[in-house]
């Protein structure tokens, strides 16, 4: 489980900037190139079995199609034509277990889930949370755990459990867009408190910047791409509060595709290797690690 919570301050950020700093810095302003593939990791051994498991299609082109949006750091960025981050070194890893390439496609977040429900893309990697909603649309293969932090303009204080009236910068499409900031704003309606209103952003650099810009007086999205920002503010941002809802992020396939339990086949291997963990202390999110890839086992 992701567990930063007080050590978020120190020892996991000094970790992701020590290594964002050198492989995501030169990344932010960067557009991603629609064919480009990830940067390659370790190099591991094509498994027959699961390979054979692929559909047919995906075997007989020999490419993996993942639906991303950029930037979203330290979790996966774009860096002279490569895909970098921890989802993109899951994407190598996955394609080289399975034997194909792994190909990305820029859209933005909230067209993900119904590019993968129509078969525009075979998959999608960029920090995706199982919920039940999701689950309703598409299969969700977990492979990390992650939650939901606030961060706010250094010297403000705002509490993420008493923000009525207040508003709250959020990406669109997000978990936290969808379902967290609607539903903290209809509990303060209903004991007669002004509503929360979230501001929302096409990324999470947008959602940042319009924060800074006083559009917003607090922030909501991912805890490790939270954290990666309040970073890059310069002490302009701080971290409000703990990190909150834990669930799985997940790559969704169709339903009832068999790419799903291929996939899950896969992480497994990745988990029960070491690989997993290698990819995660890489980029500082050891803490996210889960022990069992499974699908569809969202809890809200």
């Amino acid at each position: 489980m992701w567990r930063l919570r007080k050590c978020l301050r120190s020892t996991s950020v000094a970790v992701i900037v020590a290594v964002g700093a050198v492989a995501l810095g030169a990344c932010e302003s960067d557009s991603a190139n629609s064919g480009s593939t990830s940067t390659a990791p370790a190099s591991l051994s094509v498994d027959s079995a699961l390979a054979a498991q692929l559909p047919a299609r995906i075997r007989e082109s020999g490419q993996l199609l993942i639906a991303t949006d950029v930037p979203y750091e330290p979790i996966i960025a774009s860096q002279g034509g490569k895909y970098v981050g921890f989802d993109a070194d899951v994407a190598t890893a996955l394609g080289q277990l399975l034997g194909v390439t792994p190909v990305f496609r820029t859209t933005a977040f909230s067209t993900i889930i119904a590019g993968v429900q129509d078969g525009t893309y075979d998959t999608g990697l960029r920090g995706i949370f199982d919920t039940l909603a999701r689950e309703r649309r598409v299969d969700l293969v977990s492979y990390f755990s992650a939650g939901t932090q606030w961060a706010q303009p250094t010297g403000k204080h705002v509490d993420p459990n008493n923000a009525c009236g207040l508003r709250v910068a959020v990406s669109a499409g997000t978990v936290q867009a969808t379902v967290e900031i609607p539903a903290k704003s209809q509990a303060c309606t209903t004991v007669g408190e002004k509503a929360i209103t979230a501001v929302p952003f096409d990324s999470i650099d947008a959602a940042v910047a319009g924060l800074e810009a006083g559009k917003a007086d607090a922030i909501s999205a991912d805890s490790p791409a939270i954290a990666f920002a309040v970073h890059k503010s310069h002490d302009a941002l701080a971290l409000a509060g703990d990190i909150f809802d834990t669930e799985p992020y997940a790559l969704p396939v169709a339903k009832n595709s068999p790419l799903g339990p291929t996939l899950r086949d896969a992480v497994q291997r990745l988990i029960d290797s070491g690989e997993m963990r290698r990819i995660a202390r890489k980029w500082g999110l050891e803490d996210g690690l889960i022990k069992q890839s499974t699908i569809n086992t969202a809890i809200s």
